[in-house]
């Protein structure tokens, strides 16, 4: 899996003209997964350019049962949950939700 840089993912999102293509078609055009561009744009639309300096971290316990709590009792998806939460990839909250 290609690991991308704030630039280049701050590139993309700033390249997208949905009057153009699609985000299916944009995202395949810049080889990156429609569901990880969707995701990057979500972020980049709630939090700004910022979002994306944060690195990886790791997560107290304590974080992630807020975190998946708020999910249950919210009925977001795991997309917008993670967004919300400033989440590196929203496919951590899938794999705490296998492992609580």
């Amino acid at each position: 899996m290609t690991k991308f840089t704030k630039d280049s993912k701050l590139a993309l999102i700033q390249g997208y003209d949905s009057g153009l293509l699609s985000q299916s078609e944009y995202a395949n055009q810049m080889r990156v997964t429609k569901s990880q561009f969707q995701y990057w744009l979500k972020l980049y639309e709630m939090h700004g350019e910022a979002v994306f300096t944060n690195g990886y971290t790791n997560y107290p316990a304590s974080f992630k049962l807020d975190v998946l709590n708020h999910m249950a009792q919210s009925d977001a998806s795991l997309m917008d949950t993670a967004a919300l939460f400033k989440l590196p990839d929203f496919s951590m909250l899938y794999s705490w939700q296998r492992k609580m």
